[in-house]
């Protein structure tokens, strides 16, 4: 383990936690070594990454657990976390770049995704694109465009790996409907029934059938953004990626979806 570590101030940390625990990391790790699982290598040494949505908790692991990385360049539409993070990591593998783009939930007051036209980065500079928790707050006209966006920046060969809510129970059990039950475990009975029946409403279990999107919490407008299997694939046609895999839920991950370019 490395002797630097990255002191967040628990105003940057969405949610306002306290402090990161352990479990926090552990599944920041799973979630590299399932990237690297599923791209067939051992570690990202020879890897180039673009974090889109970052936030601080990837590159602290990465740097407080000494993990292998060739490059990584994150950004986010939280401008102070940002700066944050230009100021305290001392190490030329690492950038990190602010985008004023509009996300109902993290930053309302931004411009349209249409609108950004390019990155504020090389063309073709990254073996793997990464976003986890990002398409799970997107409405689906910014699900496409986010797509488009990104296409550009990705060497030849490389992959993009993205999370996101598919309304459906998966074998394993978990899910988006586990993951509600996570979430509501601590709070009153009353409250979570009242989350579950809206569930129940855009899901019917019997015949596995759902809506193509539903923003399932609409006095938190895109806190959970889920879609139907048939629609998240359908919102990668024609944004220059084809769809090489859509996962099931592991631990420390919602369904996934890896992408080639074409």
């Amino acid at each position: 383990m490395s002797d630097q570590m990255l002191k967040v101030p628990r105003s940057l940390r969405r949610g306002g936690r306290l402090e990161e625990s352990e479990r926090s990391v552990r599944d920041t790790l799973k979630i590299i070594a399932l990237v690297c699982r599923n791209l067939g290598i051992d570690n990202l040494a020879e890897s180039r990454i673009l974090d889109m949505g970052c936030g601080y908790r990837m590159a602290k692991s990465i740097i407080e657990q000494d993990i292998l990385i060739k490059k990584y360049v994150g950004l986010d539409v939280f401008r102070d976390m940002i700066e944050f993070l230009r100021e305290e990591v001392n190490d030329p593998r690492f950038n990190f770049h602010s985008l004023d783009i509009h996300n109902e939930m993290y930053n309302p007051q931004g411009k349209p995704l249409a609108e950004l036209g390019a990155l504020p980065i090389s063309k073709e500079s990254f073996d793997i694109i990464w976003l986890f928790s990002v398409f799970t707050h997107l409405a689906p006209h910014d699900y496409s465009e986010m797509l488009k966006l990104l296409r550009p920046y990705v060497r030849p060969g490389g992959r993009l790996v993205f999370s996101l809510f598919v309304n459906e129970v998966t074998p394993s059990g978990l899910g988006f409907i586990s993951s509600v039950n996570k979430k509501f475990e601590e709070q009153a009975k009353e409250n979570t029934k009242i989350f579950m029946d809206k569930f129940s409403e855009t899901y019917n279990h019997e015949y596995a059938t759902a809506p193509p999107f539903v923003d399932f919490d609409p006095t938190q407008p895109l806190k959970w953004a889920i879609y139907s299997r048939e629609h998240a694939l359908e919102l990668v046609q024609g944004t220059g990626w084809e769809v090489e895999s859509l996962n099931d839920p592991e631990d420390a991950i919602q369904h996934y979806m890896i992408c080639r370019p074409v």
